[in-house]
């Protein structure tokens, strides 16, 4: 039995759109064929407005008589002077060995332990170097004191 023969291809695309211009730019200069020189634009930066002046200094209000009120009573009470306060001990060297010693310790074992060999001696020492740089670069590198 034959097969129908396929239909025609279509072939789609987006129309074009026609836009209207309801407000038309007035802020723009009419645009003319002349070329513009560099002095035309400095002449052009020149001839603008001059800068806004400084503003007068603000008058004082009630508003700076309470405030200077509630500092004065603040530091009657002794509210404003701050004791140094002694820095914390840091977690981060005590973490360290922590972490250090018993994973070392598993990994000589697995090297000089009473089941090793050339590989597994081998994996010990290199897993002890590794995480021991690692372990390294991350606490005193990476990390912040904490």
């Amino acid at each position: 039995m034959r097969d129908e023969p396929d239909p025609p291809r279509k072939f789609y695309q987006l129309k074009p759109k026609e836009f209207e211009a309801v407000n038309p730019p007035s802020n723009l200069p009419p645009a003319d064929s002349t070329p513009t020189t560099v002095r035309g634009h400095l002449r052009a930066a020149n001839d603008g407005p001059l800068p806004p002046r400084p503003l007068p200094a603000p008058t004082e209000n009630e508003v700076h008589a309470l405030l200077r009120e509630n500092h004065a009573r603040a530091d009657a009470a002794g509210l404003n002077e701050v004791q140094p306060v002694a820095p914390r001990r840091s977690r981060r060297k005590r973490d360290y060995w922590v972490l250090l010693l018993p994973i070392n310790a598993f990994f000589g074992f697995m090297a000089f332990g009473p089941y090793r060999s050339a590989m597994t001696f081998t994996y010990g020492l290199s897993g002890m170097v590794i995480f021991t740089l690692g372990l390294t670069w991350v606490m005193w590198f990476v990390m912040d004191d904490y």
